[in-house]
């Protein structure tokens, strides 16, 4: 009985899109995200490429959001002891993450596992969870203009400091953070985590405030929905409408194609989905600013995918209002694999690892398929039956554990 109030309470759109989230993450892990020449992008690389991880970490911030008080359904954010508790559970939450990724990040696979630093992220939530829409709409703004001119003044100091080969080649981990990274060179792992590496929290914590920032709204009303996909749509079109100008004024394209060592032949694909761009020799330089770029960091390219997870959060909203009671059954796998993400991920990275050589043969695409399916029918699963994860269930019960009992 616990367990099935627990899923009545979730806001099934939320679900639907951290599900879209998940299944588009896994496709960048399996699918191409240019053709083999390096000249056209594919649909995953222009469709899921930086746009679904940067939806699941904007998501933490609605959850965070929810978690704390939420807006549409209690009214106002936790305060007083009850605010000292939930920061407690996030806390004891964080880590146990942390430990998890860095566990993670001991599997052979060639994928950038994002748990570290989804931990930390949560962390730095913390001073944040007590504020209202408007202030955080706020920080929002200010963390995803400012964060990247701060990551940008940081490599300039840093390649002045150790030059620049030394300092793209020797301040990144360039793999993922395991537990020997933590023991043997913190220094670098912290450095990476935060400001270098392939989900620096420098620049993404902006998605959790953007996050934080909606899961204040009323999340239930279709009207609010409505406005949220329509103004991400609007922001990801400027974003990159803006980019694009920018980029054809003179020199632009080509000290891109230099810096970042693409080449003109190949340029364009990489700008738009980011595949084997490296952008860390261009960070402290002007032209960096005019990136949209997947997993550049730049302005830009938080501004569009901010725009991109409004989008997809305010469509799915829409979508589970509309159709709601029986019509939402044929949306349920989607928001059954939702509830259960922590678990569906690391799962998929494990099978990754495992049956490497079994699926080396097969199709990629029907391999994405494989994953794709097992991934709802999981989630219709556990939504059916009103189970938590597993790995949902252990976190929210050692936190809710370890941080006391609720006020």
């Amino acid at each position: 009985m616990a367990a099935t109030t627990a899923v009545q309470r979730r806001i099934p759109g939320v679900d639907a899109a951290r599900g879209l989230a998940l299944l588009g993450m896994i496709a960048t892990h399996l699918l191409l995200l240019v053709s083999t020449d390096g000249t056209e992008p594919t649909v995953v690389g222009l469709v899921f490429a930086g746009k679904s991880s940067a939806l699941f970490a904007t998501l933490a911030g609605v959850g965070l959001a929810l978690l704390t008080g939420g807006a549409g359904r209690t009214g106002a954010p936790h305060r007083g002891p009850l605010l000292g508790w939930d920061r407690r559970r996030v806390a004891v939450r964080a880590l146990l993450l942390f430990v998890l990724g860095l566990a993670c990040g001991s599997l052979d696979i060639n994928v950038a596992i994002i748990l570290a630093q989804y931990a930390l992220l949560f962390l730095v939530a913390l001073p944040f969870l007590h504020l209202g829409a408007r202030t955080l709409a706020v920080w929002a703004i200010g963390w995803v203009l400012l964060s990247p001119v701060v990551a940008s003044l940081l490599s300039a100091a840093m390649q002045s400091a150790v030059g620049s080969a030394a300092y793209v080649d020797g301040w990144r981990l360039w793999s993922n953070p395991t537990l020997i990274d933590l023991v043997s060179q913190p220094g670098l792992l912290a450095w990476d985590l935060l400001v270098s590496g392939y989900y620096p929290v420098l620049q993404w914590f902006g998605y959790v405030l953007f996050g934080l920032f909606l899961g204040r709204l009323r999340l239930d009303r279709m009207r609010v929905a409505a406005v949220v996909a329509v103004g991400g749509a609007a922001l990801a079109t400027a974003a990159f409408l803006v980019s694009r100008g920018l980029q054809q004024w003179p020199g632009v394209a080509s000290a891109l194609a230099t810096g970042t060592g693409a080449g003109s032949r190949t340029l364009e694909a990489e700008l738009l989905t980011g595949a084997s761009l490296s952008t860390e020799s261009v960070q402290h330089l002007a032209v960096w600013f005019t990136l949209a770029t997947p997993h550049s960091g730049a302005p830009l390219d938080l501004l569009l995918t901010c725009g991109t997870s409004a989008l997809v959060l305010g469509v799915c909203l829409l979508l589970t209002q509309v159709a709601r009671g029986v019509l939402v059954w044929p949306l349920m796998p989607l928001i059954g694999a939702g509830t259960l993400p922590l678990t569906l991920y690391v799962g998929h990275l494990v099978a990754l690892d495992v049956f490497e050589t079994a699926t080396a043969d097969w199709p990629r695409l029907g391999l994405l398929l494989t994953y794709w399916v097992g991934c709802l029918v999981a989630g219709t699963l556990w939504r059916g039956f009103g189970w938590r994860g597993p790995l949902e269930w252990l976190v929210a019960t050692v936190s809710g554990t370890l941080a006391g009992p609720r006020p």
